[in-house]
This record gives C-alpha cells, sequence and structure tokens, in this order.
C-alpha cells in the first residue's frame, strides 16, 4: 500500500512536470522530475523511472543542458536494451517514454561536437529498427524529422527537406502519436526549406503556425524568426525587424538556447536596416547567451556573428580577440560535421580584417564584458555501438561578452546550415500515464 502511494505521488510529480514544461518554467519541470527520478529509483519502479527521467531530461534539453540531457536518456536506453531490465519495461507508458528516448537522444547530440555527426544516423537506424520490433513504426514522425535535421546539419538539403516532408505527413496521419506537435514540424520544415534556398516554400509553414491559437511559445518564436529571415532574403528590413523582435520577446522567458537563435535574427535585422546601435547590443546579447551554453555550437555562431559585427564597426581590438575563439569553436564544428566549411567561413572573418588593418578606421567605444567559461560534461557517444565507453569530455566554449555590432552579411551563407537551427520542436504534452501525448518543447 505505501508503494503504491508513493508510486502515485511520484507520478504526479511527472504530471507536474510536463505542466510546466508546457508553460516554458523549464527550471521547475526539471526540479519536478528530478524528485520523481528520485523516488522511482527508492521504489524500483521501472516504469515510473524512464518516465520521470524522459520528463527530466527534456527539461534539461529545453533548458539548454544537453549533456545533462545526454545523460538521462541514455540510461534510460541503456534500460531499455539490458535482457536484464527490458521485461519490466512491457507498459504503454514505459514504450512511450523509451521512443523518445531514442529520437531526443540524437536531438541532444546534435549540439554536442565530440560526437560526429554522420554517426547520429546510425542512432536513428536503431530507433527505426526498435519502433518496428515494437509495432511502433506509426510513431516514426519525430525520428524522421530528427533524421532531416542531422542531414541538413551535413549540408545534405535535398535530404533534409525530402524527410521532413515525410515527418509532416506521418504526423497529420497519426495526430496522437507521441512527438512532436503539428506546429513543431510545420517551423522545422520552414526552418530546412530555408536551409535549401526555398524561403518561399517555407513561409506558409510559418504563417500556419501563427495562425493557430493552440500554437504555444515555443513554436510561435521559431515562426516569428523564420519570417524575419525570409523578410531579410526579400529585401523586407522593417519586416524583418519586427518580426524578429516578437521573436526575441517570445525568447525572453524561453531561455538561453531560445535566446541564441532569436537574437542572431534580431542583430542581422537592425544590421540590414543600418541600425547598427541596436545590432550590437543584440549580438552582444547572443554571444553571453551561448557563453552560458557553453560548448562549440552555439559559441560558433555567436562569435561569428560578433567577428563581422566587430569589423563592421572597426573595432579591430575586439575582432581580434573574437577571432581567437572563433578559431577554435570552428575546428570543433568541422571536425564534427566532416566539412571544412566553418574554418572556411572563420577565414573569410581573417581576410576581412586583414584588409582592414591596412588603412585606420574610426572605432565607436563599446562596453567590454566579462569572458566566461562555461565546463559541458562529458558526453555518451557509442550508446548505439554496442559499446559503454564514454567520449573525451568537451572543451567548453567561451562566452566574449564583449564587443561586436553586427551579422554576417546579408546572403552569405553560414557554414553546414545557412543559419544556425532549432533543433527539438515542442514535443506533445504527455499523457497522465498512458502511452501517447507530450508537452511544448524546443
Amino acid at each position: 500500500m505505501a508503494d503504491d502511494l508513493g508510486s502515485r505521488a511520484a507520478g504526479l510529480l511527472v504530471d507536474q512536470a510536463w505542466a510546466a514544461l508546457g508553460e516554458g518554467r523549464y527550471p521547475e519541470a526539471a526540479s519536478a522530475a528530478a524528485r520523481a527520478v528520485q523516488a522511482a529509483r527508492h521504489l524500483d519502479d521501472m516504469v515510473l523511472l524512464v518516465r520521470a527521467l524522459v520528463a527530466e531530461g527534456s527539461a534539461l534539453n529545453l533548458s539548454a543542458d544537453h549533456a545533462g540531457a545526454l545523460r538521462r536518456f541514455t540510461e534510460i536506453l541503456g534500460l531499455a536494451h539490458d535482457p536484464a531490465t527490458s521485461g519490466r519495461l512491457d507498459s504503454g507508458a514505459a514504450a512511450e517514454a523509451v521512443a523518445r528516448a531514442h529520437w531526443t537522444w540524437v536531438s541532444c547530440a546534435r549540439y554536442v561536437t565530440s560526437i560526429p555527426v554522420r554517426d547520429l544516423l546510425g542512432a536513428l537506424d536503431a530507433a527505426d529498427k526498435w519502433l518496428i520490433a515494437t509495432g511502433h513504426s506509426h510513431w516514426r514522425a519525430a525520428a524522421l524529422l530528427e533524421r532531416a535535421g542531422v542531414h541538413r546539419d551535413l549540408g545534405e538539403n535535398d535530404a533534409a527537406v525530402g524527410y521532413a516532408e515525410e515527418a509532416l505527413a506521418i504526423a497529420l496521419q497519426h495526430p496522437d502519436a507521441p512527438g512532436y506537435t503539428l506546429g513543431g514540424h510545420r517551423v522545422q520544415l520552414g526552418d530546412i526549406l530555408r536551409a535549401a534556398g526555398r524561403g518561399r516554400e517555407g513561409e506558409p509553414h510559418y504563417q500556419a503556425v501563427l495562425a493557430d491559437p493552440g500554437s504555444g511559445a515555443w513554436e510561435r518564436r521559431i515562426a516569428h524568426q523564420g519570417l524575419a529571415w525570409c523578410a531579410l532574403a526579400a529585401g523586407d528590413q522593417a519586416e524583418a525587424r519586427r518580426e524578429a523582435q516578437l521573436a526575441v520577446q517570445l525568447a525572453e522567458s524561453l531561455g538561453d538556447g531560445a535566446l541564441c537563435t532569436s537574437l542572431e535574427a534580431l542583430s542581422a535585422a537592425c544590421r540590414a536596416d543600418g541600425d547598427l546601435e541596436a545590432a550590437w547590443q543584440a549580438a552582444t546579447r547572443h554571444l553571453e547567451a551561448a557563453g552560458r551554453i557553453g560548448g562549440h555550437y552555439r559559441p560558433y555562431y555567436a562569435a561569428r556573428t560578433a567577428a563581422d559585427i566587430a569589423l563592421d564597426r572597426g573595432d579591430l581590438a575586439a575582432a581580434r580577440e573574437i577571432l581567437a575563439d572563433l578559431d577554435e569553436h570552428a575546428r570543433a564544428m568541422d571536425t564534427a560535421t566532416g566539412l571544412t566549411a566553418y574554418t572556411a567561413s572563420a577565414a573569410q572573418c581573417h581576410q576581412r580584417l586583414a584588409e582592414l588593418g591596412t588603412r585606420p578606421l574610426p572605432v565607436k567605444a563599446c562596453r567590454r564584458a566579462p569572458r566566461l567559461l562555461t565546463s559541458v560534461p562529458t558526453s555518451m557517444y557509442a550508446l548505439f555501438r554496442g559499446r559503454e565507453r564514454a567520449t573525451d569530455r568537451i572543451r567548453a566554449g567561451t562566452a566574449l561578452g564583449a564587443r561586436l555590432h553586427r551579422h554576417q552579411p546579408a546572403g552569405d551563407p553560414a557554414p553546414g546550415r545557412s543559419r544556425p537551427g532549432e533543433h527539438v520542436p515542442p514535443l506533445r504534452r504527455q499523457a497522465r500515464a498512458g502511452p501517447r501525448g507530450h508537452q511544448p518543447h524546443r
């Protein structure tokens, strides 16, 4: 009787965590889920444990603690694939948790540059096999969307578009399957179409999300952000700035991961509109937010933006400082993707610096913020290769939080993907104790 009461109480904590996630209260969600995890371990309730770990991992992922989230999802997958424990995960609620762990593991790993991006396709192959073997192939929309994102990261845009379109079609056919919301699929497809140079085809997907009163803050933010980039491509700077400001307003309560991409759009829009001061402020915030996240992924894009802005302002001292960090992040990104586009893009900044260094330029005074050093825990790479070893510790990125002022020039493609994307779209709210549903996500 006591154990039954304890399990019900812990289950309520899981429900509380999903409710908080749905409202963008990520720290509260993580706290409630962590308490549920602790209770599940004490009760030795395996189904409750994987449900709580999924909730906690999702909250950490939304808070940009991708390495912490990886640990939670890796534990779930280890339990599911271990013959000693898999037999205790035979309920619908456990199956949903394991399915989510498969595709969200990849979503997190895409931010961890010590994991080769192409190897994530093998992780998704394992997810597909599990879904088929357990009779849940109709749940594969989320896994297909993650596959689309991996191909986008690799610069394989045609494949990315194809998988994202297939994912949306399956999501429409099976609206009650666990995974990402319909709005989440739409904004991801819009972003992937933009990366493929087909932004006009992406606009209706963004507009559909904004027209849906049920869309959450995260989805609406990405939709405004996407429309800002589309307006920039069309030469409508005023509209781009308006949309980007709306995206940033929504991002303010959603954490650093959301702020990074929305502030990048705002700095680009302000720059195109000729408002260098506003562009500088937005890009500075972007650099600081990326530094709090750490690693190389977000800091690369923030430093790339910062370098161009410092050069636009003629602040060569700031540019040199930023480029030192940019080079490190670019090398890590190239290693992860197997490309050379990131270091090539950094080289363009060095060339601009060299050209500007041959003539004196006026420099606007700007605030110098402290350099932030943020460590990122070890990742769980090689899970799907059947080994238990972890990868090398990820070296933290730094936030210059210092001097910047404008974004990379309009029409200058960022390496790998056209712009840093949103890897984790909103998720359906999880049902109270059943196999369906989830909550709004990245």
